[in-house]
């Protein structure tokens, strides 16, 4: 039986696939690190400082997507009154 190297929880949020564009993602990310490199790096706390950067990274999201709508909305009822 062949024994795996079980990753580090630094590896584990390092291997996180964070797109260059997602500015606060990898802020979260980045916090999160620097938390373990500070020897936070208990698994469950690690969860607990990603949770709640994320609700409010989650609330912006639907704030502004809720917004878009609305002005989508507008422009579409705009553009069929000058249709």
């Amino acid at each position: 039986m062949s024994e795996e190297a079980v990753p580090t929880v630094a590896e584990v949020v390092e291997s996180w696939n964070v797109p260059a564009e997602a500015i606060v993602a990898a802020r979260i990310r980045n916090n999160i690190l620097v938390a373990i490199e500070r020897g936070y790096d208990d698994p469950q706390l690690v969860a607990d400082l990603a949770v709640g950067p994320l609700v409010m990274a989650l609330g912006q999201l639907e704030v502004d997507l809720a917004d878009a709508r609305r002005r989508i909305a507008e422009l579409e009822r705009v553009v069929e009154a000058k249709g």
